[in-house]
């Protein structure tokens, strides 16, 4: 068990903070008036397919987990979307963010006021069960034509030539298809501009993210949760990158000086699954013990990470340039941005059990946590699947594991006396008492 110091670190918030309340906030009225300013509007699945419409000039990714998420942190609305899909006849148990976005559509009514914005299409990666109807339900309700670029197969490193050699065939079936939809001739060198933009400002944020195995650690797990929404909103962009710059030097001088997220860190959790997210004050209450919640496999997705040559310590991707690939045409920008795609452990939760397991056991101690707290999540099919066994393979590694059930964005599934009596009978036994504030 990891059990740090009971002294008081020197805190401050992130200079940077209001900089992505303001991106975020200006993403979303942009998706609003997209079409008036004549850009384009595309909708699809938070992974990467914001990036390859950007050929086709200013265009607009409306993506649809973390509009559900922003729709889940407003319970009133989050229960009329989820009440207005069911009313269509659509499972409760379905992915609870696509059921938010789903019936925001039905609706007709936009989170931020205003009616549901109609996408000129829908691009998206299939990269798990609800995916593969998410956007063809959306496309059949609104008109708009879908291209959905499937998911291959495999964990990290495995099968690796051939499933890259998939998703870039599948691409150039994409461009092509986008062109006939719209009637635009694709810009090769936007495309590529799109890419350095992406791949230069998640290298940042990944190495804002593994600066977190400092101790004290420089970001609360609350305080991620904001900061990677410009990597899921519009990380093609020129500010999406300078911001994530701007984190990477702030997280940097953090760590350098010794300021923490939490004064009063003695003792580190790692967090699996994603959160309810219309009750991150899951981790205040950690916190009113001394413990840090410093990460999780969630984040680590919407990141840019490798393994290194031991298989175990993660590692933030090189960018094109840093690798010495020159992007001077379309099949070189859709070799590598294939590669990119694929090249990314953090999508092996969706396939072997074991596989996932080692890797929480390997970031639990890369981030020199003591204990992991996991979200039994019935909102997402992906991350729950094999979670129990997650749970006795993590505890099998001498690591005590928290469980609480719910859904990250419906609260009909919640029970917060429940969880925060849980959490904190797990926090006494593992020797923490709750702090005078």
């Amino acid at each position: 068990m990891v059990q740090l110091s009971n002294r008081l670190w020197k805190t401050k918030p992130l200079d940077c903070w209001q900089k992505v309340k303001e991106l975020r906030l200006n993403h979303y009225k942009e998706v609003a008036t997209a079409k008036q300013d004549g850009k384009l509007l595309v909708s699809g699945s938070a992974t990467w397919g914001m990036t390859v419409p950007a050929g086709l000039g200013d265009h607009v990714f409306l993506s649809g987990e973390p509009y559900g998420a922003s729709i889940g942190f407003d319970p009133q609305f989050a229960q009329e979307c989820a009440e207005a899909s069911e009313a269509h006849g659509l499972a409760r148990d379905l992915c609870a963010y696509m059921r938010n976005y789903w019936g925001s559509m039905y609706l007709d009514k936009y989170l931020w006021g205003g009616p549901f914005p109609k996408p000129d299409f829908y691009l998206t990666y299939h990269m798990c069960d609800s995916h593969a109807k998410w956007y063809q339900i959306a496309s059949e309700h609104t008109g708009a034509p879908l291209f959905a670029i499937d998911w291959p197969v495999g964990a990290y490193g495995e099968n690796r030539e051939a499933r890259i050699k998939y998703v870039a065939e599948q691409t150039w079936d994409a461009i092509e298809w986008m062109e006939k939809v719209t009637g635009r001739t694709y810009d090769d060198e936007k495309f590529i501009e799109a890419i350095h933009n992406e791949c230069e400002g998640i290298q940042y944020f990944s190495e804002a993210l593994a600066m977190n195995v400092a101790v004290p650690a420089p970001l609360d797990q609350k305080s991620q949760l904001t900061l990677y929404t410009p990597a899921v909103l519009c990380k093609q962009t020129k500010e999406a990158r300078d911001f994530y710059k701007l984190l990477r030097d702030e997280v940097k001088d953090r760590v350098d000086n010794q300021i923490a997220a939490l004064a009063t860190e003695r003792f580190r959790i790692w967090h699996d699954n994603i959160p309810p997210w219309f009750f991150l004050r899951l981790f205040h209450n950690m916190e009113q013990f001394g413990a840090a919640c410093v990460g999780s496999f969630y984040l680590l997705i919407f990141a840019q990470f490798n393994l290194a040559e031991d298989g175990k310590q993660w590692v933030p991707a090189r960018t094109p340039k840093q690798l010495g690939i020159d992007l001077k045409d379309r099949e070189s920008a859709v070799n590598f941005y294939s590669r990119w795609v694929i090249d990314n452990p953090g999508m092996d939760m969706f396939h072997l059990a074991q596989t996932k397991i080692d890797h929480l056991i390997n970031l639990i101690h890369q981030f020199h946590c003591g204990a992991m707290v996991m979200h039994l999540n019935r909102g997402c099919e992906g991350h729950a699947q094999y979670q129990l066994e997650f749970r006795l393979g993590v505890q099998k590694a001498g690591i005590p594991v928290l469980t609480y059930e719910g859904n990250m964005a419906d609260k009909r599934e919640f029970d917060e006396s429940q969880t925060i009596d849980r959490l904190e009978a797990f926090m006494e036994s593992l020797g923490l008492q709750k702090l005078a504030m």
